[in-house]
C-alpha cells in the first residue's frame, strides 16, 4: 500500500530516535546552566519472549480464514521474541512552556521467517469444495507492512508537541500543537463504549497482547492542535481539532495474534477459491483534518465529583469492513459521525472507590455491515446509545496484600435505529444477515460487556522487590453489539506475577488466553471445520505464555 510522505517522514524520525538512542541509553534530568530551562531525557528498554501454551484447533487450520495465523507456530514455539526501545525527550522553560519528543524502535526474531504457512486443503466458505490453501500475500511472504512491525528492525515517531501556559486576563490557558493524545471522559477498560472512542487511533497489537490495558495507555498520537482554559475555578472548556487521521492498527493477519487472516493493513490479497484471489488496494479513507471536539467541565461539591459534556465530530479510525468488489477489495472508513456525551466522576466514594460514568449518543454511526455489493463505498449507517461505568478501588492493607487496585467496569450499548442501507446491515433480521443469527455474529439491538483489573501488591518481599499480581478478565455477557466493540461469550484474560526491583527493574510472567464461540462442522475430506460464530474466532486456540524484562534509564 502506498505510504503519505507524513508517514514516511514519521517512520525515518523514528529510526532516527532509535539509533541515537541506541548510541547513548541514558536517562536522566540535565543541568544546562540555567535554572529556567529543565532538559529531561528517558529511555526504557524492553525484552519479550512468548511461547504458543495450546495445540492447533484443526478446525481452524482447516479454515482459509484463519489457517495462516494458526498455521505459523505450533504449540511450544516462541511467538515473539522481541526488543523494544522507547525513548522520550522534554525541554521546558519555566515549566510552562516546551517541547516534548518520543520515539520507539523494535526488533522480532520470531519473524525472522517471513514466509506464509498455510494449509494444505481447507474449506473457503460454508458449503464451497475443499482444496489447496491461497495465502492472503502475492507471493506467500509477508508484505513491506507486516515485515516492518512484526519483525523489523524499524521504529516510529511517537509524540511530537510544543506545549505552553499562560494567562488570558484572569484566565490560565493550555495550548499543544503537534503530534500528542488528548483523551476525554471516565472510560478506562472497554474502548469501544466510552465517550474516549475514536478520539485516536487504537494500538490493537499493544491491546491483544497486553489484555487488561488501560484504554488511555493504547492510544496512538495524532497531528492536532488542543487545549483547555480554566475560566472560572469550577468550570473548564477544553477543544482539540485535528491535522491527521490515521487508522487503528491490529496484528497483521498470518501473525500469531491476528484474528483473521486478512487483517488488517498487512495482506494484499483476499483468497476466494483455490487458486484464485482479489487484490486487495489502497483503503479509502478520509482526508487528515477534520476530526474536532469541545468539552466543558463543571466541578460540584457534591461527592467531590464533575460532570462534563462533550460534542464531537469525527471520520472513524477503525474500518467499516472489508469492501469486496468483482476485481478488487479493499477496507473503507466511516466520515462524518457526530457524538454527544455526557460524564460523572466522583470519587472517593462508596468505600473509598472513585466512580466514572460515560453516557453516549452516536449519529450517523457505522453499524455492522456486509462485505459485499456496498452502496457508492457505504455500509449501515445508525443512531446508537452507549453507557460505561466503572470503579477504581485502591486497596487497603489486608492480611493478604499490602496495597494494589482494582477497576471494575460494564459496558450497555443500544441500537436505537438503522437510518441507512439497511440491506448491509449485519444484525438479525436485516439483508446482511439472511439465515443466520446472533450466534454467527450478527449484531442485536443491545449489548453488555464487563472488565474486570485486579492488580494486589506486597511491598518489601525481598530487599530492593516489590511484588504484585496483575489478573484481568473481560466477557461479552450479551448480545453482539451493533457498532463492533463487543460480542457475546467473547473473552480474554491474563494472569501473572511482576517483580520490580529498585523501582528501576521490572520482570512480568504472564499466561494470556482468549475465547469466542465458534460453529463447526464435519466436512469429508478435510474434517471439521468453523462455518460460523462471533468475536475473535481466529483467537480461540490462541493461548501463550509471556515473559517480560524491562528497565528504564
Amino acid at each position: 500500500m502506498r505510504k503519505s510522505r507524513l508517514k514516511i517522514a514519521n517512520e525515518a524520525w523514528g529510526l532516527a530516535a532509535l539509533l541515537v538512542c541506541a548510541g547513548e541509553v541514558g536517562a536522566a534530568e540535565y543541568d544546562i546552566g540555567n535554572p529556567d530551562f529543565n532538559l529531561r531525557w528517558d529511555n526504557t528498554v524492553r525484552y519479550n519472549i512468548g511461547m504458543r501454551a495450546q495445540g492447533r484447533n484443526s478446525a481452524l487450520a482447516n479454515n482459509a480464514t484463519y489457517d495462516e495465523s494458526d498455521s505459523k507456530f505450533d504449540r511450544g514455539d516462541v511467538v515473539t521474541n522481541r526488543v523494544d526501545l522507547m525513548s522520550e525527550f522534554e525541554l521546558t522553560y519555566k515549566q510552562y512552556h516546551g517541547f516534548r519528543v518520543s520515539g520507539s524502535g523494535w526488533y522480532d526474531q520470531a519473524y525472522a521467517d517471513d514466509d506464509v504457512k498455510t494449509n494444505g486443503g481447507n474449506v473457503y466458505y460454508p458449503g464451497a469444495p475443499a482444496g489447496p490453501s491461497t495465502p492472503s500475500y502475492r507471493g506467500g511472504e509477508y508484505s513491506g507492512q507486516t515485515k516492518r512491525y512484526h519483525n523489523g528492525p524499524s521504529g516510529e515517531l511517537l509524540d511530537a508537541f510544543a506545549f505552553t501556559r499562560f494567562d488570558l486576563g484572569d484566565i490560565p490557558i493550555s495550548l499543544r500543537a503537534g503530534r500528542h493524545t488528548v483523551y476525554w471522559g471516565n472510560g478506562l477498560l472497554i474502548a469501544g463504549h466510552a465517550m474516549s472512542y475514536s478520539q485516536a487511533p487504537i494500538d490493537g497489537r499493544k491491546a491483544l497482547a497486553n489484555p487488561g490495558t488501560e484504554t488511555r495507555e493504547i492510544f496512538l498520537p495524532l497531528t492536532q492542535i488542543s487545549g483547555q482554559a480554566q475560566v472560572t475555578d469550577k468550570l473548564s472548556v477544553a477543544a482539540q481539532y485535528f491535522l491527521e487521521w490515521d487508522t487503528t492498527r491490529a496484528p497483521e493477519g498470518g501473525t500469531y495474534l491476528a484474528g483473521a487472516d486478512v487483517q488488517l493493513q498487512g495482506p494484499n490479497q483476499l483468497p476466494v477459491a483455490p487458486g484464485f484471489a482479489l487484490p486487495i488496494i489502497d483503503p479509502k479513507t478520509p482526508k487528515n483534518a477534520g476530526n474536532w471536539g469541545v468539552m466543558a467541565t463543571y466541578s460540584l461539591d457534591f461527592m467531590h465529583s464533575d460532570i462534563s459534556a462533550a460534542y464531537r465530530e469525527f471520520d472513524d479510525y477503525n474500518p467499516w469492513g472489508l469492501q469486496v468488489g468483482s476485481d478488487f477489495a479493499r477496507y473503507i472508513y466511516a466520515e462524518n459521525v457526530k457524538q454527544y456525551s455526557l460524564g460523572w466522576a466522583a470519587g472517593p466514594v462508596l468505600g473509598g472507590a472513585s466512580v466514572g460514568v460515560d453516557l453516549s449518543y452516536r449519529q450517523n454511526a457505522p453499524l455492522m455491515s456486509s462485505s459485499f455489493g456496498l452502496v457508492d463505498n457505504q455500509g449501515a449507517r445508525g443512531d446508537t446509545w452507549h453507557v460505561v461505568a466503572n470503579s477504581l478501588w485502591l486497596l487497603p492493607q489486608t492480611r493478604f496484600f499490602d496495597t494494589g487496585n482494582l477497576i471494575t467496569e460494564i459496558a450497555y450499548s443500544h441500537l436505537q435505529q438503522v437510518t441507512k442501507n439497511e440491506n448491509q446491515f449485519r444484525g438479525e433480521g436485516y439483508g446482511g444477515c439472511v439465515g443466520q443469527d446472533r450466534s454467527d455474529g450478527c449484531a442485536t439491538k443491545n449489548y453488555v460487556g464487563v472488565a474486570v483489573s485486579f492488580a494486589p501488591q506486597w511491598l518489601g518481599v525481598f530487599p530492593g522487590w516489590n511484588l504484585s499480581a496483575p489478573i484481568s478478565f473481560d466477557y461479552g455477557v450479551s448480545g453482539n453489539a451493533a457498532t463492533g466493540g463487543g460480542s457475546e461469550g467473547k473473552y480474554s484474560y491474563k494472569v501473572g506475577v511482576k517483580g520490580v526491583l529498585d523501582e528501576r527493574y521490572e520482570v512480568t510472567l504472564a499466561y494470556i488466553g482468549y475465547g469466542s464461540d465458534t460453529k463447526e462442522r464435519y466436512v469429508p475430506g478435510v474434517g471439521n471445520t468453523v462455518v460460523g460464530g462471533r468475536g475473535d474466532i481466529g483467537l480461540t486456540d490462541r493461548d501463550w505464555v509471556s515473559l517480560t524484562l524491562s528497565t528504564a534509564f
